[in-house]
């Protein structure tokens, strides 16, 4: 009862909607050049209200192809860094090939697996071991120059001493009369030879190889080249520096002479 009267009680209103929603519909269903015009307008007046609705989506669509685009260009750039190692890793492989044709060594190709600079030995890690017959006091160069001496020899890998660590000494010549001397590291990879008589002529530029007096190190493996001479009054040596030739810092393939 009370909804009817309700009802009763706005009966006029009501009566006014249904009729004017009847008359439109009655009136868009004909076809007419006024009913399509007005059709046109309110179109219009829908298609202005929802603008920005339409601009948000718009905005959202650029924004993931925006992240799209990103993720590429991210994968270019990591495909084309991977790239540019692949070409530095086949350069180095191919002067490689080329250090091992022209040799007169027996030489073992290998790969540097670990590198430890921080303990008290300095050593890396070789790829190859009792399987590829590598026994300790082997030297290991680079195609610069001498890089180390194996120390220790598992089934599959072996262990480096490099000629940076402090405790690591080399028989040497330099000059042009191959004056004798010790190699000595420094740090990093500078050094100096001990033993150079301060008679003896030695300038910056020399070039440093083992002596092959030792029985681990053939002669005239490059070791280091002269940086500094000074010749002290005090005693008869000079102080001479040298700076290594061996990739030390940057290795990747190196060679176990046999």
């Amino acid at each position: 009862m009370y909804f009817i009267s309700k009802i009763y009680v706005f009966r006029n209103s009501i009566a006014l909607i249904l009729t004017s929603v009847v008359s439109l519909i009655l009136f868009f269903n004909r076809e007419s050049p006024i009913v399509e015009n007005i059709r046109g307008d309110f179109a219009d007046v829908v298609y202005f209200f929802l603008t920005p609705k339409r601009i948000y989506q718009d905005l959202l669509v650029v924004k993931q192809e925006n992240e799209n685009l990103k993720k590429s260009l991210v994968q270019l750039e990591l495909m084309n860094a991977k790239l540019i190692r692949y070409k530095d890793e086949n350069d180095h492989l191919r002067n490689m090939l080329g250090f091992l044709e022209e040799s007169s060594l027996s030489l073992q190709p290998c790969s540097v697996v670990d590198m430890d600079f921080g303990s008290s030995v300095q050593t890396v890690i070789l790829d190859i071991g009792k399987n590829g017959n590598i026994r300790p006091e082997l030297p290991v160069v680079d195609i610069h120059g001498l890089i180390g001496k194996v120390i220790s020899v598992g089934d599959r890998a072996c262990l480096v001493q490099l000629i940076t660590d402090k405790n690591f000494r080399v028989s040497v010549r330099v000059g042009e009369k191959r004056s004798l001397g010790i190699f000595t590291p420094t740090h990093g990879t500078f050094g100096r030879l001990d033993g150079i008589q301060k008679s003896l002529n030695i300038i910056p530029g020399d070039l440093v190889v083992t002596s092959g007096i030792s029985d681990i190190y053939p002669a005239d493996l490059p070791v280091a080249v002269v940086l500094s001479v000074h010749r002290n009054d005090e005693h008869g040596f000079q102080d001479v520096v040298v700076g290594l030739l061996g990739g030390i810092y940057n290795l990747n393939y190196v060679f176990i002479i046999h």
